[in-house]
């Protein structure tokens, strides 16, 4: 999938998963205006130049969840 533009509207904080161990629940917006959500993010693991904070614009290869309806 291309890079995908997403600016960054919510961030949870982080919670303990037995399945993906850390995670953060990521929305935001797509450049046409349509809500995205993104998750799991093991946001902690990340490196420091790869973390986020709110309302910054971030780009990803995001991988549509077939489970996500």
């Amino acid at each position: 999938m291309p890079t995908t533009r997403v600016l960054i509207a919510v961030k949870t904080y982080p919670t303990l998963s037995e399945k993906y161990d850390e995670l953060v629940c990521t929305a935001g917006f797509l450049e046409d205006g349509t809500w995205i959500r993104i998750y799991p993010i093991p946001f902690r693991k990340l490196s420091y130049d790869k973390r986020y904070s709110k309302w910054q614009w971030i780009e990803l290869d995001l991988v549509k969840n077939t489970s996500d309806l």
